[in-house]
């Protein structure tokens, strides 16, 4: 796609882009969706056809359970085993996908996992057309192991293989639920631009970024890796959200 649009000129794709269905956002925080596993099924998230399991052979099927939760009785768990290779297990949503939406949700990573490289708990993809059958990376959000043993948290651009950090790094808690919130502001040009929280602390700003090569974006949570032991390895989640305003961590 990017390739196209330099070969066809600034005309073919400076046309507006349509980004997906908005929904009325009546809830608290202008929330779109919502899901908390305490029905104790993935029935939230692939339920009304909007979404879906985005895994490779090497994975488990993500799934609802009792293992720890955020609140209530049950979250979400992604299982994932890397072997040498790239290994994910997600849940994603297509819809509703508005121009520009907060993406959150919050995360439990094992004391047991030990990260190589990178770990990743938020996804972006789009497909090249609506009945495309593969989804291509654009940005990822991961933590990794800084030179002082400590967690951090980037962003992750798959083209250019670019990683935006922090000045000034904030540790990643382990054993213990973190709650990471993206602002995704869609453009299929470097008009875009992507802000995360942890636990209600801004730590990316990114701008000027191409965020959506395509109309067909994808908002991906769960687990994946190229490096991590045990393999398997396993990561929690709960009270994901996609919304017109920020949630941060009331709920």
């Amino acid at each position: 796609m990017l390739a196209a649009c330099v070969a066809l000129g600034a005309t073919a794709c400076g046309r507006h882009v349509y980004l997906g269905d908005l929904g009325d956002g009546g809830g608290g925080g202008g929330i779109l969706w919502h899901a908390n596993f305490e029905v104790a099924d993935l029935s939230e998230w692939v339920g009304d056809g909007n979404g879906g399991i985005y895994m490779d052979a090497r994975a488990t099927k993500p799934a609802a359970t009792a293992d720890v939760s955020h609140q209530g009785r049950h979250s979400g768990i992604a299982t994932f085993a890397p072997m040498g290779l790239t290994s994910w297990s997600y849940l994603y949503r297509d819809q509703p996908s508005p121009p520009a939406a907060y993406y959150g949700a919050w995360f439990f990573i094992p004391a047991t996992v030990q990260i190589g490289s990178w770990l990743s708990l938020h996804h972006f993809g789009y497909r090249a057309a609506a009945d495309a059958p593969d989804t291509m990376p654009v940005w990822d959000f991961h933590v990794y192991p800084t030179a002082d043993g400590s967690l951090a948290a980037r962003l992750y651009e798959s083209s250019t293989i670019k990683s935006v950090e922090q000045a000034a790094p904030v540790p990643v808690p382990v054993a213990t639920w973190v709650h990471f919130e993206i602002l995704y502001r869609k453009a299929a040009e470097a008009t875009g631009g992507i802000t995360v929280w942890q636990d209600g602390v801004q730590i990316l700003d990114l701008a000027n970024a191409l965020t959506a090569p395509t109309d067909w974006v994808q908002w991906d949570a769960g687990g994946g890796s190229n490096d991590i032991a045990p393999s398997p390895a396993f990561v929690y989640l709960d009270d994901a959200t996609i919304s017109l305003a920020r949630v941060g961590t009331g709920l």
